[in-house]
């Protein structure tokens, strides 16, 4: 998954608090969220968009390095360069959809209503996309639209301690092979985490992107390529008998 922070809309703009979001939390409740969900393991890449450039956004320089969180500096120097960090974000975001085919799931931490097509975006590209926010008194009230265009929407809460008591994995984690699987052991293996992970499923089809995660935990130096198949879902469709769900918006491929 890669994950995308708004930072100006976390903290409410540079008139107010600018130190004032826990970004560390923030990543872990996310991380623990997908992972839990089954819709996601690995985090391919972190970044936050701000004006890094500022003394006072020093502050977080530990945290961003503790968390691996890429900082994106945005540059703003006309009062008639509106919503800078976001134009970033949506572009950096859709390089990544286009650039990095392995990354299926993205998140974007902010409540900005302009991302909406940003989403739609994602979607016909086939990606899952989490959007999520904080409970802080600054951060920009959640967009109606854009809570309804996500595939999943959530409130962190980063009120306190409680706060990085994030959820984790239920009977999800798969320990590496030593060895490359057979194609009936791929088969197999893919039946069992189905039979076992409920998460798996939306609405009684498969997700793809949460099985192909779990599959390359168990196996991660072999794909469905490895026997032929053009796809994932072709490899379960074909050949394990399962169908695989696909979001609407996305189309048929």
């Amino acid at each position: 998954m890669a994950i995308f922070v708004d930072m100006e809309n976390l903290f409410g703009g540079y008139g107010r608090d600018v130190t004032a979001v826990p970004v560390g939390t923030i990543i872990k409740s996310i991380q623990g969220i997908v992972r839990k969900n089954g819709i996601g393991s690995l985090t391919a890449t972190v970044r936050a968009f701000a004006n890094w450039g500022r003394p006072d956004m020093a502050a977080y320089r530990r945290e961003l390095l503790e968390h691996g969180v890429e900082p994106v500096q945005v540059y703003s120097f006309s009062s008639d360069i509106k919503n800078a960090a976001d134009m970033e974000l949506v572009v950096d975001a859709l390089a990544v959809a286009y650039e990095s085919s392995g990354v299926e799931v993205f998140v974007i931490v902010s409540g900005d209503g302009g991302f909406v097509p940003l989403i739609r975006r994602l979607h016909a590209l086939g990606k899952y996309v989490v959007v999520a926010t904080t409970n802080q008194e600054n951060a920009g009230k959640p967009n109606s639209l854009l809570e309804s265009a996500a595939d999943e929407f959530h409130v962190l809460d980063v009120s306190g301690a409680a706060a990085d008591a994030r959820p984790r994995p239920s009977g999800t984690a798969v320990k590496p092979a030593n060895r490359s699987p057979s194609v009936e052991e791929y088969r197999q293996a893919v039946k069992d985490l189905v039979a076992r992970n409920s998460a798996l499923r939306v609405n009684g089809a498969i997700n793809g992107s949460a099985l192909g995660n779990l599959l390359r935990q168990k196996w991660p130096s072999v794909d469905y390529k490895s026997f032929g198949y053009r796809s994932l879902g072709a490899f379960v469709e074909e050949y394990c008998d399962l169908k695989m769900w696909r979001p609407a918006s996305a189309g048929a491929k």
